[in-house]
């Protein structure tokens, strides 16, 4: 673990000399990490109002092997690439998945998670649950909530054409639809339902994924040196088991319904 952290910082030393958005970063003191309000377990709001959970985490450590300080910039979902590409901040590390779409405008970094897509529902409403032909069936009748900009929506969008899509600026907004029994489904990625199942119980999910996703963080395409640093940090979690010790910790330990 010792020698991972000392490579580690030898590449942060190595770029340094030579300049680009790590010298910059680290002459400003901050770094500064772009966010929408929340998206349990990856980031959140506690009690106290703390900014937590796994990416809170890995940003923390990331600013600390820099020897900088760390600010989240939180904005909405559907602006957080265009936020990157004027400079609001200098990445954006937010269970964003990869997609050749996205990597047209930004910069992946290696993954450093893996999800995937899922249908929620309200069993209240659909005491025997729901199906994806049933969903299909329903047509224009179906109303699917998804976040706007999201994955979840672009995968509601192609398995659900004919459907009623609504949008929100947020998950937890998209969520109250079928909390309430406005929408008939929400689609979201899968670990979105370790925190909804805690604080409503009659929250499910149908089980299966539509698809699997690989998240990452976006990098502005010119900040090379940043992205290569960045692989590297990756690597050394994953390799020490940092990443696993993460996902323990938010995805199965911590209760986000307290």
């Amino acid at each position: 673990m010792k020698k991972l952290l000392v490579v580690l910082i030898m590449v942060v030393s190595i770029i340094t000399i030579f300049g680009g958005k790590i010298e910059e970063i680290q002459k400003r003191g901050v770094l500064l990490v772009g966010q929408d309000p929340a998206y349990a377990p990856f980031y959140g709001v506690n009690t106290k109002g703390e900014r937590i959970g796994y990416e809170v985490d890995l940003a923390k450590m990331m600013a600390e092997v820099l020897g900088v300080k760390l600010k989240f910039v939180i904005t909405n979902w559907d602006g957080i690439i265009p936020a990157l590409l004027a400079d609001k901040f200098d990445f954006v590390l937010a269970g964003m998945t990869i997609t050749p779409e996205r990597a047209i405008k930004v910069n992946f970094s290696t993954s450093y998670y893996e999800t995937g897509q899922t249908i929620f529902y309200n069993t209240q409403k659909y005491p025997n649950g729901i199906t994806i032909d049933e969903l299909k069936k329903m047509g224009k009748k179906a109303k699917i909530a998804v976040q706007l900009g999201t994955t979840g929506e672009f995968a509601a969008r192609k398995f659900f054409p004919e459907a009623q899509i609504l949008t929100f600026e947020t998950v937890d907004a998209a969520a109250y639809q079928i909390i309430t029994k406005k929408a008939d489904v929400l689609v979201f990625d899968e670990l979105y339902y370790g925190s909804i199942s805690k604080k409503y119980a009659s929250i499910k999910t149908i089980g299966k994924l539509l698809n699997k996703e690989k998240l990452g963080i976006a990098v502005k395409k010119e900040n090379l040196d940043l992205l290569l640093w960045i692989n590297t940090f990756i690597e050394c979690k994953k390799t020490d088991g940092t990443l696993d010790q993460l996902k323990q910790k938010w995805m199965v330990d911590y209760d986000w319904g307290e």
